[in-house]
């Protein structure tokens, strides 16, 4: 699992200035913050998405800056309610290239999609085996969960195969629980939390496949949720495979709900894929 790690960088503008993340390994530009001229960003990009042959821009938008994108080719592929600071966030999306637009897994993903939403309304919890112990992750651990991450995901969208990268996580508002047998770590999942926006992406789920089927990772959304609960955080979101019929039947088995499909977004398990947004408000 060899990948780039993104970059953050600055472009200045005659009107004022953009901030973006640069994703060479998922071939895509993140807008974090914009307070110039989009249509002048996006030539001064031009370039930027030359040399990298990247294919997809996207930014996540309050309301009122829906229009000014749209007039510039991007459309919206998802909402999640009280995303920053309790108002609405809209994932809007701009495709460079025809193929990258293109989805080939849409009708297999709805089939799973309406798999998931039958769990909706069910109340799950998961007692764990004795066999198995819960706990959050600390930096002795980080060398392991790499051996986890190496061993479920071909590739992944962040270096989770990184020491460093994983270790950086722990000390910057990145919550990791973990489920150990017999000292080693089997299953892992994090709580990726946006202090500014007090939103949280649950994010980096992975399980041994010879431990799958027992629960384990529904433990661990409800463990980092248990967590989040004792925080001002209002509302957890995840993107979830959508071709992954396991991950989005927990969410939704634990309250969370679809907000939309994010084409092409990331490159997982060896390939670019469509990614599901599940949103749950606390």
């Amino acid at each position: 699992m060899i990948l780039d790690t993104p970059t953050t960088e600055m472009i200045s503008l005659n009107s004022g200035n953009a901030k973006i993340k640069v994703d060479t390994f998922n071939k895509r530009i993140k807008i974090l913050q914009l307070t110039g001229d989009l249509k002048e960003l996006l030539q001064k990009l031009k370039p930027l998405i030359e040399e990298h042959e990247l294919a997809k821009i996207f930014y996540i938008s309050l309301e009122e800056d829906i229009e000014k994108f749209k007039e510039q080719g991007f459309i919206m592929e998802a909402k999640i309610d009280n995303f920053l600071n309790g108002k609405s966030g809209y994932f809007l999306s701009k495709f460079l290239t025809t193929k990258r637009k293109m989805s080939i897994s849409i009708p297999e993903e709805e089939e799973i999609l309406i798999k998931a939403r039958e769990y909706i309304d069910e109340k799950y919890y998961y007692p764990m085996d004795k066999k198995f112990t819960i706990k959050t992750a600390e930096e002795d651990d980080v060398f392991k969960m790499t051996q986890l991450y190496n061993e479920v995901f071909e590739t992944y969208p962040t270096p989770l195969h990184d020491e460093k990268f994983i270790k950086s996580a722990i000390n910057n508002d990145v919550l990791f629980k973990l489920i150990l047998w017999d000292d080693k770590i089997i299953s892992s999942a994090s709580a990726d939390m946006d202090s500014r926006y007090l939103n949280a992406e649950m994010t980096d789920c992975a399980t041994l496949k010879q431990y799958r089927g027992e629960g384990l990772m529904g433990r661990l959304i409800y463990e980092l949720e248990e967590a989040l609960k004792k925080t001002n955080y209002k509302v957890l979101y995840s993107m979830a495979r959508a071709i992954s019929p396991g991950m989005n039947i927990v969410f939704s088995k634990h309250g969370y709900e679809y907000g939309g499909r994010l084409i092409n977004h990331c490159h997982i398990c060896g390939q670019l894929e469509d990614m599901n947004i599940w949103i749950k408000k606390l």
